[in-house]
């Protein structure tokens, strides 16, 4: 089972946004993201937050879709969609519009990948690109010229790479210490492992 998050941040093309409907099983608005499926003219299955974004018309508009309020502060909005899908057994999450708009909220969000990795799959969708969480090992189905850019969210270690320009052996990222942004795939597949650490991997479109 797959689902589509939409969150309150910047969302990616209608087109795009088309593409993961289709692969999904399920659609859920954290919060305000009820107010960007109500622009979108999409209905959601349902509503999950702790309401203090979504508007009145947007709630009004949505009368017939399940809703559940978490005044839960200790967890965002994003979280709670999250878990709510681990309950229902889903495995793979498709999450749109967690980026952009505060920095603080992008953040946020950009951390569900370390709370939630062990659980589900999780992927963040904008207009440049797909973000992921590397568990221990991946290989990306790429095309030469194609930019892979790998961030730590901590100190990541023992990371080894094949077909990147600039190649990894054993090696280490950290954020604030060294990066690893804006490599460039050398053939038609790119391999990353990684022995300790949270690191992230966000593969851009092959328009940029």
């Amino acid at each position: 089972m797959k689902a589509l998050i939409i969150a309150s941040g910047d969302i990616p093309t209608k087109k795009l946004i088309k593409e993961l409907i289709k692969k999904s099983t399920m659609i859920i608005c954290a919060d305000g993201g009820a107010n960007t499926a109500k622009k979108l003219k999409l209905k959601p299955d349902l509503i999950i937050g702790d309401f203090d974004s979504v508007t009145k018309s947007s709630l009004k508009f949505f009368k017939n879709v399940q809703k559940i309020i978490y005044k839960d502060q200790y967890s965002t909005d994003l979280e709670k969609a999250i878990r709510y899908c681990i309950q229902k057994g889903i495995t793979d999450i498709d999450i749109i519009g967690a980026s952009g708009k505060r920095i603080d909220h992008t953040v946020g969000n950009i951390g569900c990948f370390k709370k939630f990795k062990k659980f589900v799959n999780l992927r963040v969708v904008d207009n440049y690109g797909v973000l992921t969480a590397l568990n221990k090992f991946i290989k990306l189905k790429t095309r030469k010229g194609d930019i892979i850019s790998l961030i730590p969210l901590n100190k990541c270690t023992g990371i080894t790479t094949k077909n990147l320009k600039y190649q990894l052996n054993y090696d280490f990222l950290e954020l604030g210490v060294r990066e690893g942004t804006h490599n460039v795939a050398t053939d038609k597949f790119v391999e990353v492992s990684c022995k300790k650490g949270d690191l992230l991997i966000y593969q851009l479109y092959r328009k940029y």
